[in-house]
């Protein structure tokens, strides 16, 4: 008589399982951002390092961020070769905590060099782990199911960056010794590869040999060009509202520990919220509605906030708009991904995603630039501009409804 085989855990075989894997995930993928963009400047700055090294440390960390659609080719190729997307993401979580070690042997002020090439590295294995984990989504959540999980996604990615941002400078304060906050950070990173190792049988990748002319012709498809537009514009108002709200908060009269106190809590909180929410709301209306209904929520509430700079100033600045802000762009964030990832389920899903996520880079980048340049001439009318500007977003959007891209996902 033989006894039954009890199944192995499979946290991707239940909606549950899938959310709390992602969020892990997705707190790994924060944590260094967490780390390398909000604590380590801070802790560099206590050992006397100048402000104009540590924005090069920070913008030599970003450079793989932003050239990671050239990696996921690499990722597309190795998946027809039978290599999995889990080994991908387990290497670079491994790779991620080991490229930090040094940090904890070396003076961080007489050897910064160093240091900038230890960031470097571990950077490069966190976006490559970026765009494994994104596919590893694609490949393996149902399609009704992608705007929870990115909404999860977004959760853990905060929970990550806070965590980390906020337990490094405890760390840092209570042993006076920057280089423990290392340790925490990598053990931080390496706890979900276990979880990965162990608990996750991912589904076996039926993926093409990665042709120039197949992936040049994958990516421009009317609905792929239509999601790239998206990208592009769909930002253009928050990411001006996010680059200049702390700024805005103090000329508002708000004192430095207000601030921190919104961007370490209030802001985190509406982020997730809103993610969450706004994921759940995708996953029952389609990732093109929820995209166009979290763009109409987002531009009245950024709207609101403009002509209150418009109007005569007011005793009270507007909190409340400022909180429902970051509710609004945590919803919009998880519904725009849920919409690209949709688009770039099929073929080569690590290279189209890549080029998606490309464009909202892009979106950052140039709206960030414009809202500069003429914030100067007032900030009430430049963020209504750009505002109005994300609403080209609604063309594109519009054409992918007419294609049906709510109801199917196959052309």
């Amino acid at each position: 008589m033989t006894e039954a085989v009890t199944p192995r855990l499979n946290l991707l075989a239940s909606p549950a399982g899938r959310r709390v894997l992602f969020a892990l995930l997705y707190l790994s993928e924060g944590a260094p951002i967490g780390f390398v963009w909000w604590a380590l400047p801070a802790l560099l700055r206590g050992r006397g390092i100048e402000l104009d090294a540590i924005t090069t440390l920070t913008t030599i960390a970003t450079l793989p961020w932003i050239l990671k659609f050239l990696l996921a080719p690499v990722i597309d190729a190795t998946l027809h070769r039978g290599v999995s997307v889990k080994r991908w993401i387990l290497v670079c979580q491994v790779a991620m905590s080991l490229a930090l070690l040094p940090l904890l042997a070396i003076d961080w002020s007489a050897q910064f060099t160093l240091v900038i090439a230890i960031v470097g590295v571990h950077a490069i294995f966190a976006a490559v782990q970026d765009v494994g984990i994104d596919t590893l989504a694609i490949h393996s959540v149902p399609r009704d199911e992608l705007g929870r999980i990115n909404g999860w996604m977004q959760a853990g990615m905060l929970g990550g960056r806070a965590s980390v941002a906020a337990g490094s400078t405890l760390i840092a304060a209570s042993f006076g010794d920057p280089r423990l906050a290392v340790a925490f950070l990598a053990a931080l990173i390496a706890m979900p590869a276990f979880v990965l190792a162990f608990a996750v049988s991912e589904p076996k990748s039926s993926e093409p040999p990665v042709r120039p002319r197949a992936v040049i012709k994958a990516i421009t498809t009317r609905t792929a060009v239509a999601g790239l537009a998206v990208a592009l514009f769909v930002g253009a108002g928050f990411e001006f509202f996010g680059v200049s709200a702390g700024p805005r908060l103090l000329d508002l009269g708000n004192s430095e520990s207000f601030v921190a106190m919104f961007f370490g809590f209030f802001a985190p909180v509406g982020l997730a919220a809103g993610a969450l929410i706004g994921g759940t709301l995708t996953d029952r209306i389609g990732p093109v509605r929820g995209t166009a209904l979290g763009l109409a929520v987002l531009s009245l509430i950024l709207i609101v906030i403009a002509l209150d700079d418009l109007a005569p100033r007011r005793e009270e600045a507007p909190h409340a708009w400022f909180v429902g802000a970051y509710f609004a762009i945590g919803a919009l964030t998880a519904c725009s991904y849920a919409l690209f990832m949709t688009l770039s389920r099929g073929e080569f899903a690590a290279t189209r995603f890549s080029f998606f996520m490309a464009m909202t880079n892009a979106c950052e980048a140039w709206s960030g630039f414009v809202g500069g340049v003429f914030a100067s001439g007032g900030y009430g009318s430049t963020l209504m501009a750009l505002t109005a500007a994300s609403g080209i977003a609604l063309l594109p959007l519009a054409l992918l409804w007419r294609n049906g891209i709510d109801r199917s996902v196959d052309e």
